[in-house]
């Protein structure tokens, strides 16, 4: 019984610290060359809180472990990514294909 009961408080706990707020960075590159890219809008999905990719393609922003970000610019194809445990998140955007070419 007691390790049951250990059990489920650890599993508690590691879902409170799993949800908690943290600042997550990353860079933004096009998967066609590994340029920056910037203005790339960065949203957390479900949310209208967002970032946006400097010059360099570097962003900054606060989410939950459990959140998902949703990255998007013109002639790209959006990308959505679970946070999970990281506070680094690196991505690369594939463009969008021409049509009639």
């Amino acid at each position: 019984m007691r390790k049951l009961l250990l059990a489920g408080i650890v599993l508690v706990w590691a879902n409170v610290a799993f949800a908690q707020d943290k600042t997550l960075s990353g860079k933004v590159t096009s998967s066609k060359d590994g340029s920056s890219l910037s203005g790339v809008s960065v949203k957390i999905k479900g949310t209208d809180k967002g970032a946006t990719t400097d010059e360099n393609g570097i962003y900054k922003i606060i989410a939950s472990g459990n959140a998902s970000l949703i990255f998007k610019l013109n002639k790209f194809k959006a990308q959505k990514v679970k946070v999970e445990y990281r506070t680094i998140l690196d991505v690369q955007l594939v463009p969008r294909r021409r049509s009639g070419k």
